[in-house]
């Protein structure tokens, strides 16, 4: 089968895509408005990009070069990752059977009504199926008239024989945290900084560790060294995706602090690594994990019940250790990665026959 996905070479999952519909054997293109090179498949790349980022304005005067590239290609199905931005170049352009992926909140297209929903639908009807990361995006989008049974749920998920528990004794030594977000505004890092600030003033001895960067970090230092935690803060920076399991079993919880996600990758890699979750009660996540039971959901951008779900996780190990157990299972069970390109392989065949 020969797959072309209209995708940003440097999202989460666009190197997975690739790299597994490769290995099955199929003719792998990419088209992206990013030039980060993707390993032995085919990359059209469409910059230049302004400031590192595709400005809205360049999807719509690639349209007649997507759809050359899409006849030259001649692919069996394409895929478009982003409603609003590569979705709608794939419906605009739209030469093969289509599958349209949301991730979240990109089908926000940040018009005014009736013009959003008009463009949305239009977009739906023209894909032939549908994929979403996360229920929630099902949900979204049904609110404006696209039909659920177009819809599959795929998260990418996570490799639980990569993400693995720690294994022996754990080093001797205070609570140890960590947030493996980006810095950036969505992702409320500030919340849990002050969160922290409160357990320390509150006596508790603890050790937080940042691994990430991103347009907010140095606020984020900023941020720490004003309420002094300096020597119990550490911010690695930016750290490869291999060293992030070695990262994570350090740690005895995860926490995140976001005020919107779609199926966070980074949650269940915490959970497939036995860390017990303390994140903030948005949708995406309470899809996934039970308050006080499986994990601790606080209130978006409310520090202080941030620090109590820390309290809770410490003050709790029995319930802790039989969580990060469920936690681990649900994992195996519905966000294998592996499983779940196996199912994305089979939309995107069921899509190439339509």
């Amino acid at each position: 089968m020969r797959v072309c996905f209209i995708a940003h070479t440097n999202s989460p999952w666009a190197p997975y895509y690739a790299a597994y519909f490769h290995t099955r054997g199929h003719d792998v293109h990419v088209i992206s408005f990013h030039s980060d090179p993707l390993p032995d498949v085919h990359v059209h790349y469409l910059g230049p990009q302004q400031g590192g980022l595709a400005p809205k304005w360049m999807y719509l005067t690639r349209v007649p070069r997507v759809r050359r590239l899409l006849r030259e290609i001649r692919p069996d199905v394409v895929m478009a990752t982003y409603f609003q931005s590569n979705g709608l170049v794939g419906a605009l352009s739209k030469c093969s059977p289509l599958v349209v992926s949301t991730r979240g909140v990109d089908h926000d297209m940040y018009l005014p009504e009736p013009f959003r929903g008009r463009l949305i639908r239009w977009v739906g009807r023209r894909a032939d199926l549908l994929h979403a990361a996360s229920p929630e995006g099902v949900d979204s989008l049904a609110a404006v008239g696209i039909p659920r049974e177009k819809f599959t749920v795929i998260p990418l998920g996570t490799d639980a024989t990569v993400f693995t528990p720690a294994t022996g004794p754990r080093a001797i030594g205070p609570p140890r945290l960590i947030c493996t977000r980006k810095h950036d505004p969505v992702y409320a890092n500030e919340t849990i900084i002050r969160a922290a600030a409160r357990r320390r003033d509150l006596g508790t001895d603890f050790r937080l560790r940042f691994v990430g960067s991103g347009t907010t970090i140095e606020q984020s230092r900023s941020l720490a060294a004003t309420l002094n935690l300096n020597n119990l803060i550490e911010f690695t920076g930016e750290a490869g995706h291999a060293a992030i399991p070695l990262h994570l079993r350090w740690a005895d919880l995860y926490l995140s602090a976001s005020r919107g996600d779609g199926a966070a990758s980074s949650l269940f890699e915490a959970m497939s690594t036995g860390l017990f979750p303390v994140v903030s009660d948005i949708r995406a996540n309470r899809d996934w994990l039970s308050h006080k039971r499986t994990g601790y959901l606080f209130r978006v951008d409310d520090d202080e019940d941030c620090a109590n779900g820390i309290r809770f996780a410490l003050e709790n190990p029995d319930l802790v250790r039989h969580a990060v157990a469920e936690n681990r299972a649900t994992v195996i069970e519905k966000a294998d990665r592996n499983r779940n390109l196996e199912k994305l392989e089979s939309l995107l065949k069921r899509a190439a026959a339509i």
